[in-house]
């Protein structure tokens, strides 16, 4: 694959820089003047195809959003409050979340080792609710 990868990142240098041609000057008896073929073109590893918000919650407005968020096991979320208000991020029932009062611009992190569906709420104001899903 790698190999693949290189040839093709190759070609594509070359077509871009109008074509090579086996003269070690660059130059042609023609006149024309050639680009030298790259002596090898680094491939950079494809970007995982994961967005950073995926496992990113906002609490503004007096809500969090957003408010079911479904993610991998091990995964690391983070909430962070950008409301003016205080807020928390709680368990409902005897769940795992359980942060401190969250002003603005503070964050919460957790990172969920377990599947299952984990509902949480902010203890200050109770008619904020989120749901995490674990699979």
């Amino acid at each position: 694959m790698t190999t693949l990868l290189v040839a093709a990142g190759t070609a594509a240098a070359m077509s871009a820089l109008g074509g090579w041609c086996g003269g070690g000057d660059g130059d042609h008896a023609d006149g024309h003047a050639y680009a030298k073929a790259p002596a090898a073109v680094a491939m950079a590893p494809a970007a995982p195809n994961v967005s950073a918000a995926a496992n990113h919650v906002t609490i503004a407005g007096f809500a969090f959003a957003p408010s079911t968020l479904t993610i991998s096991r091990g995964t690391t979320v983070t909430w962070t409050n950008d409301d003016s208000a205080p807020h928390t991020v709680t368990s409902s029932a005897s769940g795992p979340l359980h942060s401190s009062t969250l002003h603005r611009g503070d964050t919460y992190s957790y990172t969920f080792n377990s599947t299952g569906t984990f509902g949480y709420y902010c203890m200050i104001h109770p008619d904020m609710h989120g749901t995490v899903v674990v699979k």
